[in-house]
């Protein structure tokens, strides 16, 4: 009689066969625990859209940074070691508590509320430290692997706890030290060295950054529609709806249509490494993305035909070109049958059109402007389409 997975202890993935499906999927757990880091991640676009300015959106990447951080921490532990017993859930219910910490504090996180939002981050880390405990316990062949793990988050997790020692005004600091230490731990060589002998599930890997990504965009569409609920569609919020649509749309066309059976090429180190840090890119860009389409949306019922306020019409170009260079990264990290990755390059190429349309179009009010960016957007989608035309 087979062992319920309320009692088996971590086992690493390619040790385990799965009865039930023909590829591993995401767990019910991991799409709670998904859920819970969109719902911060809300709040952060909530001090985003309070705070437009240029030190508000350097705060926003900081919080941004580090609540993506530590999702990605839990989501490699359980891409690696398939696990749903009982002290597993039990460990992740207390993640989700000190998310949801997180997230109640990010408003003043960067003033009278700092300690506990740094204490709630902390808690997360030494979650996942017990987590690593418990896999170096029962794998031995990935023992060395979740020893480098526990040095790398035991020592971001000090650094974090020396940051309650910093001045009020520049903890921040410390969380991004902390965070900096452990993001150059996969460059050392013996840790890659660690990494090639238990790999990590590519398939499951981009279904979870995926579904992960699909719920920021959501939450995007969602920040829209709350603030447009009750407003009447004249024809300049029709026209823009339209435009926006089309912007939004291409976004998600462009990353899903593009990923779509693509699995991340682990045959060199900086593949996989440029595939996963840029997707914190896509998620800032995506939460910026829904502020700035609010704020322009507001400014259609207000005042249609006035320009663009500037830092509305940054925002949203900003969060565009993030996303377009973050694409570029995530499909130079992809398999490939050319070498050439010339869908980075138009990628690139596009973000700069962008930047040109976002900088010179001062006169424009919020349809025009936005019908420029959809115009760059939907080109792309249609390259995409005309590639997948010629592949037959």
């Amino acid at each position: 009689m087979a062992k319920s997975p309320l009692f088996t202890p971590p086992k690493y993935f390619q040790d385990v066969v799965f009865h039930r499906h023909t590829n591993r999927s995401v767990g019910w757990l991991e799409l709670f625990y998904d859920l819970v880091y969109v719902a911060t991640l809300i709040q952060i676009g909530n001090f985003l859209s309070d705070n437009i300015t240029l030190l508000g959106f350097g705060q926003f990447l900081v919080l941004t940074v580090v609540v993506w951080w530590a999702w990605t921490g839990e989501t490699f532990y359980q891409n690696r070691f398939v696990v749903d017993d009982i002290k597993h859930r039990l460990l992740v219910f207390v993640q989700i508590f000190a998310i949801a910490a997180m997230g109640l504090s990010v408003s003043k996180a960067f003033g009278e509320l700092y300690i506990q939002f740094t204490l709630a981050y902390i808690v997360t880390r030494v979650v996942l430290f017990l987590m690593y405990v418990r896999a170096a316990k029962v794998d031995k062949e990935g023992r060395a692997l979740s020893n480098g793990y526990l040095i790398g988050f035991g020592g971001g997790t000090a650094i974090w706890l020396g940051s309650l020692f910093l001045p009020a005004e520049i903890h921040w600091v410390g969380w991004l030290a902390g965070i900096a230490f452990e993001f150059f731990l996969p460059f050392l060589p013996q840790f890659q060295r660690w990494a090639r002998d238990m790999v990590f599930d590519r398939h499951h890997m981009s279904e979870r950054f995926g579904i992960f990504t699909i719920i920021v965009l959501g939450e995007a569409f969602v920040k829209i529609l709350d603030d447009a609920q009750g407003t009447t569609l004249g024809l300049p919020q029709f026209v823009f709806s339209i435009f926006g649509f089309l912007v939004l749309n291409s976004i998600w066309w462009l990353y899903f249509g593009e990923t779509e059976e693509k699995i991340v090429n682990q045959e060199t180190v900086w593949k996989p490494i440029a595939w996963m840090y840029s997707h914190a890119l896509v998620a800032a860009s995506l939460v910026a993305f829904g502020v700035g389409a609010k704020k322009l949306y507001a400014a259609t019922l207000e005042h249609p035909e006035d320009p663009v306020y500037e830092p509305y019409r940054l925002l949203y170009t900003t969060a565009v070109v993030m996303f377009l260079f973050a694409l570029a990264l995530i499909d130079y990290g992809l398999d490939h049958e050319s070498k050439k990755n010339i869908q980075s390059v138009i990628h690139l190429f596009s973000s700069l059109v962008i930047v040109i349309i976002g900088l010179t179009a001062t006169g424009a009010n919020a349809i025009l402007f936005v019908a420029l960016i959809s115009i760059v957007m939907v080109a792309q989608v249609l390259y995409d389409v005309y590639v997948a035309r010629q592949a037959g």
